[in-house]
Parts: structure tokens; sequence; C-alpha cells
């Protein structure tokens, strides 16, 4: 799928473009990345990390980077690590997200920092690099100014690492620590920035589905209750719940949803992490007539 599919999207870099350097210029920044995070869902995650990326080069071509500037160049960072780490690419994403992170430092913009130390923390789990996860983790909270992010980070950098070194005790009282910061939350942020209540279960629901699948399943199926079917978030938490169904040998019940997930996402939506969480869930099934269906699905 080309980007000239969606003009839309084209047309926000294409503006910053045509616009230059000077006044204006960082007004129009701040809504491109306010456009970008609020639509990130709505296309192809090769297609929108292509137009993050021109949007980027506009601003920084040619010309000296003013702090602001360099502030909305930050947040274009995270965007583009957050994409790269959808598309598979984890050199990249940690190059980015550090990008991010040194801006977010380095400019007293603390929730970008927090959240691209949180971000690197979830890449580098992704690689069963537990240890250096939780020292993210450390590193990420020391920037989570309220309960939100506190939540954020819990769910985001600490349950599964712990729940992989199968630290039982930590887990557990992580798990309640992430759930007191949740409940004292007083809003939610849906967006690619934000944290909300889909995100938090889901994160459970992974966590959990190893130790405790019954448990898991909760969670996964209150996070699909709170998406639209078909969306990023639905089919993670979708893929999570069929490793619930996986971890009871249910092998029937497991490839049926790891199916109905290939099945709702448009081509060349399924972000890497979900793929590799379906499969997981054929790994778990290696053997079984029911799991050679999803199988070869997911070669394709």
């Amino acid at each position: 799928m080309q980007p000239d599919a969606h003009p839309d999207l084209t047309a926000v870099a294409d503006s910053i473009a045509l616009h230059g350097p000077g006044t204006g210029v960082l007004d129009l920044a701040e809504r491109a990345v306010e456009f970008y995070s609020s639509h990130y869902s709505d296309y192809p995650p090769r297609v929108l990390a292509a137009e993050v990326a021109r949007c980027r080069s506009a601003l920084i071509d040619g010309s000296a980077v003013s702090t602001d500037v360099r502030r909305v160049v930050g947040w274009l960072s995270g965007l583009l690590g957050s994409l790269a780490h959808h598309t598979g690419d984890v050199s990249a994403s940690l190059i980015h997200f550090g990008t991010a992170a040194r801006v977010g430092e380095d400019l007293g913009e603390h929730r970008l920092a927090g959240w691209a130390l949180g971000a690197q923390s979830m890449v580098v789990m992704a690689q069963d690099r537990h240890v250096e996860a939780l020292e993210l983790a450390d590193q990420a909270e020391e920037f989570a100014d309220d309960a939100l992010r506190r939540a954020q980070i819990a769910a985001w950098c600490r349950l599964r690492p712990l729940a992989a070194l199968g630290d039982r005790e930590r887990l557990d009282d992580a798990v309640t620590a992430a759930r007191r910061r949740m409940d004292a939350a007083d809003r939610e942020e849906p967006g690619r920035f934000g944290f909300d209540r889909a995100e938090f279960h889901q994160h459970l629901a992974e966590a959990l589905a190893g130790h405790d699948p019954a448990e898991a399943e909760r969670h996964a199926r209150t996070s699909i209750g709170l998406k639209r079917a078909g969306s990023p978030g639905w089919a993670a938490a979708t893929a999570i719940l069929a490793r619930t169904y996986a971890a009871r040998r249910d092998a029937p019940s497991a490839t049926a949803l790891g199916m109905s997930v290939l099945e709702a996402v448009p081509d060349g939506c399924l972000r890497a992490n979900t793929r590799t969480r379906l499969l997981r869930v054929a790994a778990d099934l290696e053997g079984h007539p029911a799991a050679a269906g999803l199988a070869d699905a997911l070669g394709t």
C-alpha cells in the first residue's frame, strides 16, 4: 500500500514542507504531532512511518533548529521509535527512542523522557533482556509525575519482565501497585502518547498469561471489550486471549481466536509484536492439528 493512498496523511508533511522555516512553523509542527498521535492506528505502520520521517526532515532540513522545534522533533522521534517497533525494526526503534529520551531530558520535557524510556524498556523486553527492561523502568519512573504515568510505567515495564524472570512475589507486588496507581488516576488519555484502561488490562493479561490463565483471560476480555474490533489494541488483546487458551491446551479456541485476528486486520496493518504473540500461540500448540492452519497463515 502506497502513501499516496492516504492523501489526508501526506498533506500534513506537505504543509510543513511548503511552509518552510520561520514564523508559524512551530504551531504547525505541534499540530502535526497531535494529528499523527491521535490517528496513529488509522494507517499501516510503514506508511505512517514514512510520513512522520518526512515531516521531521522538513523541520530540521537546512536551518538551525530552535529549542522549541527540537522539542517537537523529539516527539516525532518518539513516534518513529514506536512505528519501528511495530514493524519489527528493533535497532531503529532503540535509536529513535534514545533520541526522544535525550531530547526530553535535555529540554526538561519530562513526559517525553519518561514515555521514551518506558518504550525502550518494552523493546528490550521483547528481546528477552529482562533485567535491562527493569533498569529502564526505574529510569522512566523518575519522570512519572502523576498516578496515570506511574501506572503506565508499571504496566509497560515491570509486569512482563518480572513474569519472565519467574519472580512471582515481586510480580504480585507490581500488579498490586499498578492497580492502585490506575485506580488513583483522575483521567485516561487515549492515543499513542497516552494510556487508558484498555491498555492497562492488556498488559496485565499478558504478564499473567503464563502464571494465572484464568485471571489473564479476564483482563484480556476486559481490554477487548474496550476496543473497536479490528483495531490494533483489539488485535493485541485477542492474541493474548488466544495464549490463555493455548496455556490450557484448548487448541481449537486458541487457533480460532488467532485466525480471527488475521481475518479482521487489513493487509499491512498487523503489528510485529502482535504477530509475535500469534507465533507464540502456534508454538505453544506445536504438533496439534488445529494449530497447523494458524502457523501456515502466519507464514504468509
